[in-house]
């Protein structure tokens, strides 16, 4: 490099790859599918037949209990026409789940218990012809999917999280409040903006109210594909914050006075749903009022951003912004996550390359 010579930038990834169908059908396969999801919470599958319903990586799938107290995941598909099994986010299944086409039936550790009144003299292997299976696994009272099968467990997986995570006490927090919100946002765009606070003073004063922004440190545990944001608590703030991201899109919001546990689900090229639950230690109707404004602090923030992210997604849509230079003070953490959706679909460079040449 000449003495004159500008320093190199590290440039973001290419607007193209936020808003392109095909790009995410790659992502969608090589990312999404491959990693542990949030998909419920334990409480809400306590007893054998019990199952929650829902969409991961665009696969529909749910997770039952068993009569053995095992919590699995399947595909929400009948194995005779491909019908839908479960209409209803959550419920009882029954002694058998029963398909609403044909009366196809499976037990509730998702072998086939009847093809009903078929014909013939077919006899069907209960093991061979039953519901396709994806991984689940529960940690700490919440429960996770991964369609891909195979690869490391899920405590291997959230890494560091597990222990650093240790003294919040989640098992015994209850859930209080849901909020969803479908918007049109890419993931990654909404993961990049969670891992950086270079915004921050200008976007979240009730964050940086709360805590002490000029301290706000984002570690980067890169082999981990994992992310540790903590700020110490201002004096009369409302919580000390501790923040967990877990590439793609887990976020472990960790406070004094619970949990807010969020999740984007990709719903396709530039578009998600934002999935927040709120838990708390307390959640009786004296307690009520306190929670609501505990979670209403959470959820502006939120909103803050979202509301931001609206317009950089339109930008991206748009095809004249194309690239921008990353803060090497602040966005440290963008890069190492641009990274992690180069390396994730094994590209070696080529189109995904973020650095200036």
């Amino acid at each position: 490099m000449s003495q004159n010579a500008e320093p190199r930038l590290d440039l973001t990834l290419p607007a193209s790859l936020y808003r392109d169908p095909q790009h995410y059908e790659r992502e969608r396969r090589s990312i999404l599918a491959a990693n542990w999801s949030l998909f419920a919470w334990s409480a809400r599958v306590a007893k054998p037949g019990d199952y929650v319903s829902g969409v991961v990586a665009g696969y529909p799938v749910f997770a039952m209990r068993g009569d053995d107290g095992v919590l699995r995941g399947f595909h929400n598909v009948c194995r005779h026409r491909g019908a839908t099994l479960l209409s209803k986010e959550s419920g009882d299944c029954g002694k058998l789940l029963v398909c609403p086409y044909h009366s196809w039936s499976y037990l509730r550790d998702g072998r086939l218990s009847k093809a009903t009144d078929f014909g013939g003299d077919v006899q069907f292997d209960s093991k061979e012809w039953g519901l396709l299976e994806i991984d689940v696994e529960e940690w700490r009272g919440l429960v996770f999917c991964r369609i891909r099968r195979g690869g490391e467990d899920l405590r291997s997986w959230l890494g560091p999280i597990d222990a650093m995570a240790a003294d919040y006490p989640l098992e015994t927090q209850k859930h209080f409040l849901t909020r969803e919100r479908e918007v049109e946002v890419d993931w990654k765009a909404y993961g990049e903006n969670y891992l950086e606070c270079y915004h921050c003073r200008a976007m979240h004063p009730g964050l940086c109210a709360s805590v002490d922004i000029d301290r706000y440190t984002i570690d980067v545990y890169r082999d981990e594909g994992f992310f540790h944001l903590y700020a110490p608590r201002r004096e009369g703030g409302l919580t000390r914050g501790l923040y967990f991201y877990r590439f793609p899109y887990l976020m472990l919001n960790l406070y004094d006075w619970g949990s807010s546990i969020a999740t984007v689900e990709p719903l396709g090229a530039g578009r998600i749903r934002h999935i927040n639950w709120y838990f708390f230690q307390d959640v009786s109707p004296e307690k009520a009022e306190d929670n609501r404004r505990s979670a209403d602090w959470s959820g502006q923030i939120v909103t803050e951003d979202l509301d931001m992210l609206l317009g950089v997604q339109r930008n991206l849509n748009a095809g004249i912004y194309d690239r921008g230079p990353l803060s090497p003070k602040y966005e440290h953490a963008v890069k190492a996550f641009q990274d992690m959706v180069r390396e994730a679909l094994g590209d070696g460079g080529g189109g995904l390359r973020v650095a200036a040449e």
